[in-house]
């Protein structure tokens, strides 16, 4: 009997959540990984919904970000400048004056945005070969999984693109598409007769709640889970309200299942690396806080909406802060004991 293929060395970042809220708190950890010596050291970043924005402008930026040596004032300028500029506006709902002057549709209104502000016409061909950049998404018409990458290989039970003449902006719509909010996207596959069909592709989470199966084959995770907390609502009266709250408590379920797995991957030696969560407290970790994060605090940024409505730069820098905040602790806990403490927050004036 052959002995089963050994893990690939490679390290994974893997960005996962919903809206404004993980794209911040994402940018947080970033951050947090540079100054920390260990971002470069990434060779594959995954992304999924609002996490997918953050792995696509990383990605983008990578080349950038090397040539400063991954300094966080490089991460500052090319990750969470342009993050927090994109945050300061609303897109999930076309805005009066955008809606005027844009003639197209909702998903070409936020793909117009998105690659204005962040990815300006990059398409997968223009990456750099590592580390590979993955996003996932979600086909609504067969259910399965679809991954936008910029390695070219088959994967068991989803549908690969790797067309490296792709957008990255494309891919990223995909991945945070949420029918009624965001309309489906519709990209034509080929089958075997040369005929195009249509596919229609929604949120990456669907299918893959932590960003997570596109990297198995890493020996070492590093996961950040964005996803909001399930808290309860006092009035939904709108049909909209009523199907936004529909789609928090499944994806707060389809977590559940593969966090679960990840911990146990952890705790069995079958990977090393660390996870850590919005919705998680300082508590959950066993090394030291060095920094003031209040639990009632870090649950307000929690029970924020699942949206992509301008934030306020209090909201902005508090997300930023506790992404920041929880993936330090989450790798002295369980990735490297002998990580140096931060000193203080990136906007120290603000907290959590």
């Amino acid at each position: 009997m052959s002995s089963p293929e050994p893990a690939n060395p490679g390290i994974a970042l893997c960005l996962s959540g919903g809206g404004y809220r993980a794209v911040l708190f994402n940018a947080g950890a970033v951050l947090r990984l540079s100054e920390a010596g260990l971002l470069q050291r990434a060779t594959r970043i995954c992304g999924v919904s609002g996490g997918a924005i953050v792995a696509g402008l990383v990605a983008v930026h990578w080349s950038r970000m090397a040539v400063d040596g991954f300094s966080p004032d490089a991460v500052r300028r090319e990750i969470i400048g342009p993050l927090r500029a994109l945050a300061s506006r609303t897109l999930d709902g076309r805005s009066v004056v955008g809606g005027l002057l844009f003639p197209r549709s909702l998903t070409e209104w936020v793909s117009h945005n998105f690659d204005r502000e962040l990815y300006r016409g990059v398409q997968f061909g223009d990456l750099p070969k590592a580390p590979v950049l993955s996003i996932g998404a979600s086909q609504l018409n067969s259910g399965s999984r679809v991954v936008f990458s910029s390695e070219v290989r088959s994967r068991s039970g989803a549908l690969s693109i790797c067309d490296p003449s792709y957008p990255v902006t494309d891919a990223v719509c995909a991945s945070i598409a949420m029918p009624p909010a965001f309309p489906a996207l519709r990209v034509s596959e080929s089958n075997l007769d040369g005929d195009a069909r249509a596919m229609q592709l929604a949120d990456g989470t669907l299918c893959d709640p932590l960003a997570i199966t596109d990297a198995q084959d890493c020996q070492t995770l590093w996961v950040s889970d964005g996803g909001g907390a399930l808290v309860e609502e006092e009035s939904l009266d709108g049909k909209l309200e009523q199907a936004a709250r529909a789609m928090e408590m499944l994806q707060h379920s389809l977590r559940l299942p593969p966090r679960h797995a990840l911990l146990s991957a952890f705790q069995g030696g079958r990977h090393s690396g660390a996870y850590w969560s919005l919705c998680a407290a300082t508590a959950d970790y066993p090394a030291d806080t060095c920094l003031v994060c209040p639990p009632g605090r870090a649950a307000e940024l929690a029970a924020l909406p699942t949206r992509f409505a301008a934030m306020s730069d209090d909201l902005q820098e508090r997300l930023v802060n506790w992404g920041y905040a929880i993936c330090d602790i989450a790798l002295r806990s369980w990735f490297d004991p002998s990580l140096p403490h931060p000193s203080e927050f990136p906007y120290r004036d603000r907290g959590l």
